[in-house]
């Protein structure tokens, strides 16, 4: 949907990313509106957990976003690398406290996943890329009933199943992050999305490494099928993950 570039503010000579409508797409209705609405979802957001965005606007040629450029890359590239225990620990606490933060601003973003999870030059986890996401109460319709939208190894079973999904399908695929931060790897690999889907759908969930146990009731509750039996909030996810750190210390 859209070309990103590396640029630079003229007045402050500061580094941004800079995401433009793809000129195909210049026309199209559709594409116009969510690159309205991603810029302001997260405009009226004010967290160090969630992207900044800068400026957003229209010239004769292009739709643009102006946004926070982050320095230390992408969850995806920390994982390849492999993280400790005690990191893993950290990011998903901000992680969740960056989702309560949007969930209380009335979003759902719709495709959390580690390319979307970035990393200031200071360490801070900032949660990126609200191109497909929505206000909870929104009456606007932008995809067909009954398609998709997300990754789809991170996508909740109501989502795979194209149903209505709220926060707690940002919570299921907070687990599913969670899991490969711990592992290494996703719970449910296969080749095809068909093979995915049946396992988000149906498959039980394979348990954590005893290194891991002290997560594994969070990650199952966060990966329940049904969304009644989740997680109801990410207040809920902190809370839980605060608890562990009082009872260590």
């Amino acid at each position: 949907m859209s070309r990103v570039y590396l640029a630079e503010r003229v007045a402050t000579n500061e580094t941004v990313v800079l995401k433009l409508l793809d000129g195909t797409l210049a026309n199209d209705e559709e594409s116009i509106q969510r690159l309205i609405r991603e810029a302001s979802l997260v405009s009226g957001i004010k967290s160090p957990y969630v992207v900044k965005i800068f400026e957003q606007g229209f010239t004769n040629k292009y739709g643009f976003i102006a946004m926070e450029f982050f320095a230390k890359g992408d969850m995806k590239q920390r994982l390849e690398q492999g993280l400790s225990i005690k990191a893993a620990f950290i990011h998903f606490l901000h992680l969740m406290r960056g989702l309560d933060v949007v969930h209380k601003a009335g979003i759902v973003h719709r495709d959390l996943k580690p390319a979307n999870i970035m990393f200031r030059t200071n360490d801070e986890l900032a949660i990126a890329d609200f191109g497909i996401s929505k206000r909870m109460d929104a009456t606007t319709q932008l995809t067909q009933v009954g398609s998709l939208l997300g990754t789809p190894a991170y996508m909740s079973p109501e989502q795979i199943s194209a149903q209505p999904a709220d926060h707690r399908a940002d919570l299921y695929s907070a687990g599913v992050i969670l899991h490969e931060m711990l592992v290494g790897r996703r719970p449910f690999i296969a080749d095809s999305f068909t093979g995915i889907a049946m396992q988000h759908l149906n498959s039980p969930l394979p348990p954590l490494p005893e290194e891991a146990k002290a997560f594994e009731s969070i990650y199952q509750r966060l990966l329940a099928k049904e969304p009644e039996d989740r997680y109801q909030s990410a207040e809920q996810v902190v809370n839980t993950l605060m608890t562990m750190i009082k009872r260590r210390i």
